[in-house]
């Protein structure tokens, strides 16, 4: 049971980098001309978000059905 609730520590870190990338990094590089960068900072924080998502399902699933 503790492996699951160590899992929302990681689930609000990968939430908060991704709106984080998202709303700070993405800006910077747009104003900074940089296309090839802002293109994979928001490749990454959209991923960031996507996986905080999953996460977070598919931890709801699991103490929902299985445990």
């Amino acid at each position: 049971m503790d492996g699951i609730r160590s899992i929302n520590y990681l689930i609000i870190i990968l939430l908060v980098t991704g709106i984080l990338l998202l709303l700070t990094d993405v800006k910077a590089y747009k104003h900074a001309g940089l296309k090839k960068e802002r293109k994979v900072t928001l490749i990454l924080g959209w991923t960031h978000l996507s996986l905080s998502i999953i996460l977070t399902l598919t931890a709801w699933i699991y103490r929902t059905w299985v445990w």
